[in-house]
Protein backbone atom coordinates (compact mmCIF):
# COMPACT_ATOMS: atom_id res chain seq x y z
CA UNK A 1 0.00 0.00 0.00
CA UNK A 2 1.21 3.50 -0.82
CA UNK A 3 2.47 5.52 2.13
CA UNK A 4 0.07 8.31 1.17
CA UNK A 5 -2.92 5.96 1.27
CA UNK A 6 -4.88 5.74 4.55
CA UNK A 7 -7.77 3.54 5.59
CA UNK A 8 -10.54 5.03 7.68
CA UNK A 9 -12.94 2.71 9.52
CA UNK A 10 -16.22 4.52 10.20
CA UNK A 11 -18.73 2.43 12.12
CA UNK A 12 -17.40 -0.81 10.61
CA UNK A 13 -17.30 0.43 7.02
CA UNK A 14 -13.85 0.89 5.52
CA UNK A 15 -13.01 3.98 3.46
CA UNK A 16 -9.77 4.50 1.57
CA UNK A 17 -8.33 7.87 0.64
CA UNK A 18 -5.06 9.71 0.50
CA UNK A 19 -3.45 11.37 3.49
CA UNK A 20 -2.72 14.46 1.44
CA UNK A 21 -6.43 14.76 0.68
CA UNK A 22 -7.56 14.97 4.31
CA UNK A 23 -4.62 17.20 5.25
CA UNK A 24 -5.96 19.99 3.02
CA UNK A 25 -7.83 21.26 6.08
CA UNK A 26 -5.49 20.79 9.05
CA UNK A 27 -7.87 22.48 11.50
CA UNK A 28 -10.42 19.68 11.08
CA UNK A 29 -10.36 16.30 12.84
CA UNK A 30 -9.36 14.29 9.77
CA UNK A 31 -6.81 16.89 8.78
CA UNK A 32 -4.99 16.49 12.10
CA UNK A 33 -4.77 12.68 12.19
CA UNK A 34 -1.42 10.92 12.16
CA UNK A 35 -0.16 7.41 12.73
CA UNK A 36 0.51 8.37 16.36
CA UNK A 37 -3.14 9.36 16.97
CA UNK A 38 -5.22 7.45 19.51
CA UNK A 39 -7.75 6.52 16.83
CA UNK A 40 -5.11 4.66 14.80
CA UNK A 41 -5.24 0.84 15.06
CA UNK A 42 -1.95 -0.93 14.34
CA UNK A 43 -3.69 -4.28 13.95
CA UNK A 44 -5.61 -3.45 10.76
CA UNK A 45 -3.64 -0.24 10.05
CA UNK A 46 -6.69 2.01 9.95
CA UNK A 47 -8.18 4.98 11.76
CA UNK A 48 -11.35 4.06 13.61
CA UNK A 49 -14.25 6.44 14.29
CA UNK A 50 -17.53 5.35 15.83
CA UNK A 51 -19.80 7.40 13.56
CA UNK A 52 -22.51 6.82 10.98
CA UNK A 53 -20.86 5.52 7.78
CA UNK A 54 -23.74 6.76 5.58
CA UNK A 55 -22.91 10.34 6.48
CA UNK A 56 -19.17 9.95 6.04
CA UNK A 57 -19.34 9.91 2.24
CA UNK A 58 -20.48 13.54 2.38
CA UNK A 59 -17.70 14.40 4.84
CA UNK A 60 -15.09 12.74 2.64
CA UNK A 61 -16.36 14.53 -0.46
CA UNK A 62 -15.69 17.80 1.37
CA UNK A 63 -11.97 16.99 1.41
CA UNK A 64 -11.98 15.76 -2.19
CA UNK A 65 -13.97 18.56 -3.81
CA UNK A 66 -13.28 21.48 -1.47
CA UNK A 67 -16.99 22.21 -0.90
CA UNK A 68 -19.58 20.74 1.45
CA UNK A 69 -22.96 19.69 0.04
CA UNK A 70 -25.59 18.21 2.38
CA UNK A 71 -28.41 15.88 1.36
CA UNK A 72 -31.68 17.59 2.29
CA UNK A 73 -33.55 14.39 3.22
CA UNK A 74 -31.74 14.14 6.57
CA UNK A 75 -32.42 16.14 9.72
CA UNK A 76 -30.41 19.30 10.22
CA UNK A 77 -29.57 18.29 13.79
CA UNK A 78 -27.84 15.15 12.44
CA UNK A 79 -25.62 17.19 10.15
CA UNK A 80 -24.93 19.82 12.80
CA UNK A 81 -23.67 17.25 15.32
CA UNK A 82 -21.72 15.43 12.61
CA UNK A 83 -19.92 18.58 11.49
CA UNK A 84 -19.18 19.48 15.11
CA UNK A 85 -17.57 16.06 15.61
CA UNK A 86 -15.37 16.36 12.53
CA UNK A 87 -14.61 20.00 13.47
CA UNK A 88 -15.79 21.29 10.11
CA UNK A 89 -17.05 24.91 10.38
CA UNK A 90 -20.62 25.59 9.30
CA UNK A 91 -19.36 28.43 7.12
CA UNK A 92 -17.86 25.86 4.72
CA UNK A 93 -21.32 24.62 3.76
CA UNK A 94 -22.18 25.60 0.19
CA UNK A 95 -24.81 28.27 -0.29
CA UNK A 96 -27.19 25.90 -2.07
CA UNK A 97 -27.22 23.49 0.92
CA UNK A 98 -27.08 25.97 3.79
CA UNK A 99 -30.87 25.87 3.91
CA UNK A 100 -30.68 22.51 5.71
CA UNK A 101 -28.91 24.04 8.73
CA UNK A 102 -30.72 27.40 8.66
CA UNK A 103 -34.13 25.69 8.46
CA UNK A 104 -33.19 23.50 11.39
CA UNK A 105 -32.06 26.48 13.48
CA UNK A 106 -35.24 28.37 12.64
CA UNK A 107 -37.37 25.37 13.50
CA UNK A 108 -35.60 24.99 16.84
CA UNK A 109 -36.18 28.68 17.65
CA UNK A 110 -39.87 28.43 16.73
CA UNK A 111 -40.27 25.25 18.78
CA UNK A 112 -38.69 26.88 21.82
CA UNK A 113 -40.91 29.92 21.43
CA UNK A 114 -44.08 27.85 21.08
CA UNK A 115 -43.09 25.68 24.01
CA UNK A 116 -42.53 28.76 26.16
CA UNK A 117 -45.87 30.26 25.11
CA UNK A 118 -48.04 27.17 25.42
CA UNK A 119 -46.39 25.49 28.39
CA UNK A 120 -48.63 26.21 31.38
CA UNK A 121 -47.04 28.02 34.30
CA UNK A 122 -46.71 25.69 37.24
CA UNK A 123 -48.25 27.86 39.94
CA UNK A 124 -48.12 24.98 42.40
CA UNK A 125 -44.40 25.68 42.77
CA UNK A 126 -45.24 29.10 44.24
CA UNK A 127 -48.29 27.99 46.19
CA UNK A 128 -48.07 27.79 49.94
CA UNK A 129 -48.36 24.26 51.39
CA UNK A 130 -50.87 25.52 53.95
CA UNK A 131 -54.62 25.12 53.58
CA UNK A 132 -55.11 28.76 52.59
CA UNK A 133 -52.35 28.44 49.99
CA UNK A 134 -54.05 25.43 48.42
CA UNK A 135 -57.37 27.27 48.30
CA UNK A 136 -55.69 30.26 46.63
CA UNK A 137 -54.07 27.96 44.10
CA UNK A 138 -57.34 26.22 43.24
CA UNK A 139 -59.16 29.54 42.96
CA UNK A 140 -56.45 30.89 40.66
CA UNK A 141 -56.76 27.85 38.39
CA UNK A 142 -60.53 28.28 38.41
CA UNK A 143 -60.24 31.91 37.28
CA UNK A 144 -57.28 31.75 34.91
CA UNK A 145 -57.00 28.21 33.53
CA UNK A 146 -60.19 27.10 31.73
CA UNK A 147 -58.73 23.65 31.07
CA UNK A 148 -58.04 22.94 34.73
CA UNK A 149 -61.55 21.64 35.52
CA UNK A 150 -65.11 21.44 34.24
CA UNK A 151 -66.26 24.24 36.53
CA UNK A 152 -63.42 26.41 35.23
CA UNK A 153 -64.73 25.87 31.68
CA UNK A 154 -68.23 26.86 32.84
CA UNK A 155 -66.89 30.02 34.47
CA UNK A 156 -64.91 30.85 31.32
CA UNK A 157 -68.10 30.55 29.25
CA UNK A 158 -70.00 32.79 31.71
CA UNK A 159 -67.14 35.29 31.73
CA UNK A 160 -66.98 35.59 27.93
CA UNK A 161 -70.77 35.78 27.67
CA UNK A 162 -70.73 38.63 30.17
CA UNK A 163 -68.09 40.40 28.10
CA UNK A 164 -70.24 40.17 24.97
CA UNK A 165 -73.38 41.33 26.81
CA UNK A 166 -71.56 44.25 28.43
CA UNK A 167 -70.29 45.32 25.01
CA UNK A 168 -73.85 46.06 23.90
CA UNK A 169 -74.68 48.32 26.87
CA UNK A 170 -72.78 51.41 25.63
CA UNK A 171 -74.74 51.18 22.37
CA UNK A 172 -78.07 50.86 24.19
CA UNK A 173 -77.28 53.86 26.41
CA UNK A 174 -77.11 56.17 23.38
CA UNK A 175 -80.26 54.95 21.62
CA UNK A 176 -83.02 57.59 21.87
CA UNK A 177 -85.73 54.92 21.85
CA UNK A 178 -84.38 53.35 25.04
CA UNK A 179 -83.51 56.47 27.04
CA UNK A 180 -86.25 57.91 29.27
CA UNK A 181 -87.32 61.53 28.82
CA UNK A 182 -86.95 63.50 32.05
CA UNK A 183 -87.42 67.06 30.78
CA UNK A 184 -87.10 69.17 27.65
CA UNK A 185 -84.50 71.63 26.46
CA UNK A 186 -86.61 74.68 27.36
CA UNK A 187 -87.09 73.54 30.95
CA UNK A 188 -83.38 72.79 31.35
CA UNK A 189 -82.42 76.24 30.09
CA UNK A 190 -84.98 77.98 32.34
CA UNK A 191 -83.78 76.10 35.42
CA UNK A 192 -80.19 76.93 34.58
CA UNK A 193 -81.05 80.64 34.24
CA UNK A 194 -83.10 80.57 37.45
CA UNK A 195 -80.31 78.98 39.47
CA UNK A 196 -77.72 81.24 37.80
CA UNK A 197 -75.92 78.22 36.30
CA UNK A 198 -74.10 78.73 33.05
CA UNK A 199 -74.63 75.69 30.84
CA UNK A 200 -71.93 74.76 28.36
CA UNK A 201 -74.20 72.70 26.11
CA UNK A 202 -75.21 73.82 22.66
CA UNK A 203 -79.00 73.71 22.34
CA UNK A 204 -78.69 73.16 18.59
CA UNK A 205 -76.68 69.96 19.15
CA UNK A 206 -79.30 67.23 19.61
CA UNK A 207 -76.75 64.75 21.02
CA UNK A 208 -75.72 67.08 23.82
CA UNK A 209 -79.33 67.98 24.61
CA UNK A 210 -80.32 64.30 24.55
CA UNK A 211 -77.96 63.54 27.44
CA UNK A 212 -79.21 66.63 29.29
CA UNK A 213 -82.93 65.86 28.94
CA UNK A 214 -82.97 62.05 29.12
CA UNK A 215 -81.50 59.27 31.25
CA UNK A 216 -80.82 55.60 30.83
CA UNK A 217 -83.58 53.25 32.10
CA UNK A 218 -83.25 51.73 35.55
CA UNK A 219 -82.97 48.16 34.28
CA UNK A 220 -80.01 49.13 32.10
CA UNK A 221 -78.38 51.02 34.96
CA UNK A 222 -78.68 48.12 37.41
CA UNK A 223 -77.56 45.52 34.89
CA UNK A 224 -74.51 47.64 34.13
CA UNK A 225 -73.87 47.89 37.86
CA UNK A 226 -74.11 44.11 38.29
CA UNK A 227 -71.66 43.54 35.45
CA UNK A 228 -69.33 46.14 36.90
CA UNK A 229 -69.42 44.36 40.27
CA UNK A 230 -68.82 41.00 38.54
CA UNK A 231 -65.69 42.23 36.77
CA UNK A 232 -64.51 44.05 39.89
CA UNK A 233 -64.78 40.95 42.08
CA UNK A 234 -63.09 38.85 39.40
CA UNK A 235 -60.20 41.33 39.12
CA UNK A 236 -59.74 41.56 42.89
CA UNK A 237 -59.75 37.76 43.25
CA UNK A 238 -57.22 37.37 40.46
CA UNK A 239 -54.90 39.88 42.12
CA UNK A 240 -55.25 38.26 45.56
CA UNK A 241 -54.88 34.65 44.40
CA UNK A 242 -52.00 35.16 41.97
CA UNK A 243 -48.85 33.68 43.49
CA UNK A 244 -46.49 35.36 40.99
CA UNK A 245 -47.26 39.07 41.12
CA UNK A 246 -44.31 40.00 38.88
CA UNK A 247 -45.58 37.88 36.00
CA UNK A 248 -49.15 38.98 36.67
CA UNK A 249 -48.43 42.67 36.09
CA UNK A 250 -46.44 41.92 32.92
CA UNK A 251 -49.52 40.60 31.07
CA UNK A 252 -51.30 43.36 29.21
CA UNK A 253 -54.77 41.89 29.82
CA UNK A 254 -54.22 42.04 33.59
CA UNK A 255 -53.07 45.66 33.34
CA UNK A 256 -56.15 46.42 31.23
CA UNK A 257 -58.42 44.84 33.86
CA UNK A 258 -56.97 47.06 36.58
CA UNK A 259 -57.35 50.19 34.42
CA UNK A 260 -60.95 49.31 33.55
CA UNK A 261 -61.67 48.58 37.21
CA UNK A 262 -60.68 52.14 38.13
CA UNK A 263 -62.41 53.78 35.15
CA UNK A 264 -65.73 51.95 35.64
CA UNK A 265 -66.09 53.12 39.21
CA UNK A 266 -65.02 56.66 38.29
CA UNK A 267 -67.85 56.71 35.73
CA UNK A 268 -70.41 55.62 38.30
CA UNK A 269 -69.17 58.27 40.72
CA UNK A 270 -69.38 61.08 38.16
CA UNK A 271 -72.85 60.07 36.95
CA UNK A 272 -74.32 60.87 40.34
CA UNK A 273 -73.15 64.49 40.03
CA UNK A 274 -75.68 65.53 37.38
CA UNK A 275 -75.66 69.24 38.17
CA UNK A 276 -71.89 69.45 38.05
CA UNK A 277 -71.89 67.71 34.67
CA UNK A 278 -74.32 70.24 33.20
CA UNK A 279 -72.30 73.19 34.46
CA UNK A 280 -68.74 71.88 34.15
CA UNK A 281 -67.64 71.28 30.58
CA UNK A 282 -64.33 69.64 31.53
CA UNK A 283 -66.07 67.16 33.85
CA UNK A 284 -68.51 66.22 31.07
CA UNK A 285 -65.66 65.68 28.63
CA UNK A 286 -63.81 63.59 31.19
CA UNK A 287 -66.93 61.44 31.61
CA UNK A 288 -67.11 60.97 27.84
CA UNK A 289 -63.45 59.99 27.84
CA UNK A 290 -64.02 57.37 30.56
CA UNK A 291 -67.03 55.98 28.71
CA UNK A 292 -64.98 55.73 25.51
CA UNK A 293 -62.09 53.98 27.28
CA UNK A 294 -64.45 51.53 28.97
CA UNK A 295 -65.21 50.01 25.57
CA UNK A 296 -61.77 48.40 25.85
CA UNK A 297 -63.53 45.75 27.93
CA UNK A 298 -63.99 43.97 24.60
CA UNK A 299 -60.31 43.06 24.71
CA UNK A 300 -61.19 40.68 27.53
CA UNK A 301 -62.50 38.48 24.77
CA UNK A 302 -58.88 37.63 23.99
CA UNK A 303 -58.76 35.47 27.10
CA UNK A 304 -60.07 32.85 24.68
CA UNK A 305 -56.45 32.48 23.65
CA UNK A 306 -55.96 30.20 26.64
CA UNK A 307 -58.46 27.77 25.13
CA UNK A 308 -57.84 28.21 21.42
CA UNK A 309 -54.23 27.97 20.31
CA UNK A 310 -54.99 29.48 16.87
CA UNK A 311 -55.90 32.79 18.47
CA UNK A 312 -52.62 32.84 20.38
CA UNK A 313 -50.77 31.91 17.18
CA UNK A 314 -52.33 34.96 15.53
CA UNK A 315 -50.85 37.21 18.23
CA UNK A 316 -47.44 35.58 17.79
CA UNK A 317 -47.63 35.99 13.99
CA UNK A 318 -48.38 39.70 14.34
CA UNK A 319 -45.59 40.06 16.91
CA UNK A 320 -43.09 38.31 14.64
CA UNK A 321 -44.13 40.59 11.76
CA UNK A 322 -43.37 43.87 13.53
CA UNK A 323 -40.67 44.75 11.00
CA UNK A 324 -43.04 44.24 8.10
CA UNK A 325 -45.73 46.32 9.79
CA UNK A 326 -43.26 49.10 10.50
CA UNK A 327 -42.13 48.97 6.87
CA UNK A 328 -45.77 49.17 5.80
CA UNK A 329 -46.34 52.22 7.99
CA UNK A 330 -43.26 54.05 6.71
CA UNK A 331 -43.98 53.20 3.07
CA UNK A 332 -47.61 54.20 3.46
CA UNK A 333 -46.60 57.50 5.03
CA UNK A 334 -44.11 58.27 2.25
CA UNK A 335 -46.56 57.50 -0.57
CA UNK A 336 -49.33 59.36 1.24
CA UNK A 337 -47.38 62.61 1.36
CA UNK A 338 -46.12 62.12 -2.18
CA UNK A 339 -49.62 61.83 -3.64
CA UNK A 340 -50.85 64.64 -1.37
CA UNK A 341 -48.24 66.86 -2.97
CA UNK A 342 -49.07 65.73 -6.50
CA UNK A 343 -52.82 66.06 -6.19
CA UNK A 344 -52.55 69.51 -4.59
CA UNK A 345 -50.46 70.97 -7.41
CA UNK A 346 -52.36 69.19 -10.20
CA UNK A 347 -55.58 70.65 -8.77
CA UNK A 348 -54.09 74.10 -8.13
CA UNK A 349 -56.38 75.67 -10.77
CA UNK A 350 -59.52 74.20 -9.16
CA UNK A 351 -60.74 76.57 -6.45
CA UNK A 352 -63.22 74.16 -4.85
CA UNK A 353 -61.00 71.12 -4.35
CA UNK A 354 -58.00 70.54 -2.04
CA UNK A 355 -57.66 73.89 -0.26
CA UNK A 356 -54.41 72.72 1.39
CA UNK A 357 -52.03 69.79 1.35
CA UNK A 358 -53.34 68.31 4.60
CA UNK A 359 -56.66 67.71 2.87
CA UNK A 360 -54.67 66.09 0.07
CA UNK A 361 -53.00 63.79 2.59
CA UNK A 362 -56.43 62.81 3.98
CA UNK A 363 -57.58 62.05 0.42
CA UNK A 364 -54.46 59.95 -0.35
CA UNK A 365 -54.91 57.87 2.83
CA UNK A 366 -58.58 57.24 2.06
CA UNK A 367 -57.75 56.36 -1.55
CA UNK A 368 -54.78 54.08 -0.80
CA UNK A 369 -56.84 52.11 1.72
CA UNK A 370 -59.62 51.76 -0.92
CA UNK A 371 -62.16 53.35 1.45
CA UNK A 372 -63.16 56.28 -0.73
CA UNK A 373 -65.53 58.43 1.34
CA UNK A 374 -66.10 60.78 -1.59
CA UNK A 375 -65.96 63.96 0.50
CA UNK A 376 -62.87 65.14 -1.40
CA UNK A 377 -61.91 64.09 -4.92
CA UNK A 378 -59.93 65.44 -7.89
CA UNK A 379 -61.82 67.25 -10.59
CA UNK A 380 -59.25 67.96 -13.31
CA UNK A 381 -57.84 65.34 -15.73
CA UNK A 382 -54.33 65.38 -14.23
CA UNK A 383 -55.78 65.03 -10.75
CA UNK A 384 -57.73 61.97 -11.83
CA UNK A 385 -54.57 60.41 -13.24
CA UNK A 386 -52.92 60.97 -9.86
CA UNK A 387 -55.95 59.34 -8.23
CA UNK A 388 -55.57 56.22 -10.39
CA UNK A 389 -51.87 55.94 -9.53
CA UNK A 390 -52.63 56.50 -5.86
CA UNK A 391 -55.18 53.67 -5.74
CA UNK A 392 -52.84 51.27 -7.57
CA UNK A 393 -49.95 52.04 -5.22
CA UNK A 394 -52.26 51.52 -2.27
CA UNK A 395 -53.15 48.02 -3.48
CA UNK A 396 -49.49 47.09 -3.91
CA UNK A 397 -48.30 48.61 -0.63
CA UNK A 398 -51.02 46.97 1.46
CA UNK A 399 -50.90 43.58 -0.25
CA UNK A 400 -47.23 42.70 0.31
CA UNK A 401 -47.02 42.97 4.14
CA UNK A 402 -50.36 41.21 4.53
CA UNK A 403 -49.03 38.27 2.51
CA UNK A 404 -45.96 38.11 4.76
CA UNK A 405 -48.08 38.11 7.93
CA UNK A 406 -50.35 35.42 6.46
CA UNK A 407 -47.27 33.33 5.60
CA UNK A 408 -45.93 33.67 9.15
CA UNK A 409 -49.31 32.68 10.56
CA UNK A 410 -49.51 29.60 8.31
CA UNK A 411 -45.96 28.54 9.20
CA UNK A 412 -46.57 28.96 12.94
CA UNK A 413 -49.85 27.04 12.69
CA UNK A 414 -48.13 24.10 11.01
CA UNK A 415 -45.34 24.09 13.60
CA UNK A 416 -47.87 24.24 16.41
CA UNK A 417 -49.92 21.39 14.97
CA UNK A 418 -46.80 19.25 14.81
CA UNK A 419 -45.91 20.26 18.38
CA UNK A 420 -49.39 19.41 19.67
CA UNK A 421 -49.31 16.04 17.90
CA UNK A 422 -45.91 15.27 19.47
CA UNK A 423 -47.10 16.34 22.95
CA UNK A 424 -50.26 14.27 22.57
CA UNK A 425 -48.20 11.23 21.57
CA UNK A 426 -45.85 11.69 24.53
CA UNK A 427 -48.75 12.10 26.93
CA UNK A 428 -50.48 9.01 25.57
CA UNK A 429 -47.29 6.98 25.81
CA UNK A 430 -46.73 8.03 29.43
CA UNK A 431 -50.31 7.18 30.36
CA UNK A 432 -49.93 3.69 28.85
CA UNK A 433 -46.81 2.86 30.87
CA UNK A 434 -47.92 0.44 33.61
CA UNK A 435 -46.86 1.10 37.16
CA UNK A 436 -44.36 -1.17 38.82
CA UNK A 437 -46.86 -2.87 41.14
CA UNK A 438 -49.22 -3.49 38.19
CA UNK A 439 -46.57 -5.54 36.39
CA UNK A 440 -45.72 -7.50 39.54
CA UNK A 441 -47.58 -10.55 40.72
CA UNK A 442 -47.28 -9.33 44.31
CA UNK A 443 -50.31 -7.64 45.76
CA UNK A 444 -49.41 -3.97 46.34
CA UNK A 445 -51.30 -4.05 49.63
CA UNK A 446 -49.53 -7.19 50.76
CA UNK A 447 -47.13 -5.40 53.20
CA UNK A 448 -50.08 -3.64 54.83
CA UNK A 449 -52.09 -6.85 55.13
CA UNK A 450 -49.05 -8.62 56.55
CA UNK A 451 -48.57 -5.93 59.16
CA UNK A 452 -52.28 -6.06 60.11
CA UNK A 453 -52.11 -9.85 60.50
CA UNK A 454 -49.25 -9.55 63.00
CA UNK A 455 -50.91 -6.79 64.97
Amino acid sequence: MDDDTVRINVGGTMFTTRLSTVQKYPDTLLGSISFESDCYSKDDKSFYFDRNPELFNTILDYYRNGCLHLPNHLCGWLWKTELEFWKIPLTDISECCHKTISSYNKRVDVSKMLKAVFSPLNHSEYASPSGIGKIRHRLWLFLDEPESSTWAKVFSFIYLSTVLVSASFPCLKTHPGIRIQTSNATTILKLAAYNNVQMWMNKDNHKEMQFATTKEPNWLYYWSLVICIFFSVETILRVLTCSTKNKFVKEWLNILDIILFVIMWICYGIKHAEKEILSNKHLAYFLCFCEAVSVLRLFRFFRLAKQYSSLRILFIAVQSSVRELLLLLITFFVFGWMFANLVYYTEILESESFPNMLVGFWWSVVTMTTVGYGDVYPVGPLGRVVGVLCSLCGLLVLAMPIAIIAGNFDSLCRHNEEREAYVKLQTKQKSNIPKAWETSKIDPNYPIKLFESYT
